[in-house]
């Protein structure tokens, strides 16, 4: 824990995961606020076995293994372990920021300069449905116009599809198509190593099927009379 320039009326003080690599130490604050009192020097944690001590202590320990991810990252991209390199991967600083819906317009505008090629018309429309109901989201739920896409977890893409029924209105297929639009975005990025994981993963994208009753007689006549009649037999080609 770090003592405050300004200490708060309460007495509680940041909680700071600190890294050292070699003697060289880095803080970071981990944005949690905690009493002195109720603190463990020897542990490193949170003291008691009250339930705020445990939610605590669950998180910290998330915080720990994100910093053994970040050493791992940089083992696997042959990268200096330095205390400043795992605290610009555990921050974002340093890194090229790559944001959700600037890589959604650059995926559409690539699949526009290939209409009549390799996409119709109409798929890019689709996409473009896709790109503006995923902006709004990000507005709705996150009170901002974009997102670096290191946010893409299981996480969004569940509060993603409860937006789609809850505030579109949306049924369930409906939602499956404008996910899986949104997913082919997302595994673009996989396959580039610019996300580690897929968020997707877990999350089942099923689509339920639809009975489609065939018209009754009745209903056959109403159009036959609307239209002026179809001969629906096959033609007799001798």
């Amino acid at each position: 824990m770090k003592k405050p320039k300004i200490e708060n009326e309460d007495g509680t003080r940041y909680v700071y995961l600190k890294i050292t690599v070699d003697g060289d130490s880095k803080e970071i604050s981990t944005k949690r606020l905690w009493q002195p009192s109720r603190w463990s020097r020897e542990a490193g944690n949170a003291a008691g076995k009250k339930e705020d001590s445990k939610s605590l202590n669950s998180f910290l320990d998330s915080y720990k293994e994100k910093a053994y991810q970040a050493k791992k990252l940089l083992l696997d991209n042959d990268r200096n372990i330095t205390a400043q390199a795992m605290k610009d991967i555990l921050t974002g600083k340093g890194e090229d920021r790559k944001i959700i819906i600037d890589l959604f317009q650059y995926h559409n505008d690539k699949m526009k300069a290939l209409i009549g090629k390799d996409f119709a018309r109409g798929t890019h429309k689709r996409y473009e449905t896709s790109l503006s109901h995923t902006r709004s989201f990000i507005q709705w739920k996150y009170k901002v116009d974009d997102l670096p896409i290191k946010n893409l977890d299981y996480d969004f893409i569940t509060e993603y599809s409860f937006w789609f029924k809850s505030i579109r209105n949306c049924n369930q297929n409906t939602t499956a198509k404008y996910l899986g639009n949104f997913k082919k975005i997302v595994l673009e990025c996989v396959k580039k190593k610019w996300l580690r994981s897929d968020p997707f993963a877990e999350f089942k994208l099923v689509k339920k099927e639809v009975f489609r009753r065939p018209l009754t007689a009745g209903e056959l006549k109403v159009i036959e009379s609307k239209t002026g009649g179809y001969d629906f037999s096959y033609p007799d080609y001798g």
